[in-house]
């Protein structure tokens, strides 16, 4: 963890010299899953030629790299640049929090997420919590968790998340959730249409929203420059109660997929999204 201290406190600049390079040994040499990336390229825009698919292609491991080198860089990063380099139009979840009311933040794995969030915990005087799958390597894990914390987040295990809602006093809060994972094959999940493929959706915000009647947003994440980012928070459901059912799931997929045909490149194309098959009938 020390060495990876002193890395971060390289200036930005420096760090994405070191991530160009990345993007080079990434690409050309380790070929860092570029069949599950062409593969997941390839299905969801078959309308798209291969010349296209491979300037994306590439443009993504260039954002990859530079979420890894800013990643790194959130570790020791000073509140007031973190500040400067996202942005927030936060007026919506601020009007909920003045009425004492909790939201939910349903948040994809588009542009820089781990930005928005220490960004946001940077510039909020909102109380943040934030759901996290644990990891299985212990130093990642605690490495990510120092991060994500670094300006006060408190954060929750997904597996956990329901005992602790329901063991807090304190209801008024801003949540957030990262809502676009693949469920493990023995979890509860909803099948879906996703950019031309089906996928499985965790439910677990929408049904928490519903037991509790909390607000629900999608959170926009827009890269603008390279560590330039502009996040604007778009209403899902507003009375999640008289929602019918997967109907918030059913909205943050489409918002999803607006921001993903929008800039194609700033989605996480190398996880294995769609590994699992939607069982027959």
């Amino acid at each position: 963890m020390y060495f990876i201290r002193l890395f971060s406190y390289l200036p930005l600049w420096a760090l994405y010299l070191i991530g160009d390079f990345l993007y080079v040994i990434a690409y050309y040499v380790v070929r860092y899953r570029r069949d599950v990336v062409m593969k997941n390229l390839r299905n969801s825009f078959p309308e798209k030629d291969e010349k296209t698919l491979k300037s994306i292609e590439k443009q993504f491991y260039k954002n990859l790299a530079d979420i890894s080198v800013e990643t790194l860089k959130a570790l020791t990063i000073r509140q007031k640049t973190i500040m400067r380099r996202v942005q927030f139009d936060s007026k919506l979840v601020d009007e909920i929090c003045n009425k004492d009311e909790s939201v939910f933040l349903m948040m994809p794995h588009f542009g820089n997420w781990e930005w928005v969030v220490v960004a946001y915990s940077a510039t909020t005087d909102k109380e943040l919590r934030v759901t996290y799958q644990k990891l299985r390597n212990a130093f990642f894990n605690k490495l990510m968790l120092n991060i994500r914390s670094r300006f006060g987040v408190i954060m929750h295990e997904k597996s956990k998340v329901v005992k602790d809602l329901l063991g807090m006093k304190k209801r008024h809060f801003v949540m957030g959730m990262a809502a676009d994972q693949r469920p493990f094959l023995k979890e509860q999940k909803f099948w879906w249409k996703f950019m031309n493929q089906d996928a499985a959706f965790y439910t677990g915000t929408e049904l928490l929203a519903k037991r509790f009647n909390i607000k629900v947003l999608y959170v926009r994440n827009k890269r603008i420059r390279r560590g330039h980012y502009k996040v604007e928070f778009v209403p899902i459901s507003m009375n999640p109660r008289d929602t019918g059912e997967h109907e918030i799931t059913k909205k943050f997929i489409s918002l999803v997929e607006e921001d993903i045909r929008r800039d194609p490149a700033s989605y996480l194309w190398s996880h294995d999204r769609w590994k699992h098959k939607k069982p027959t009938e």
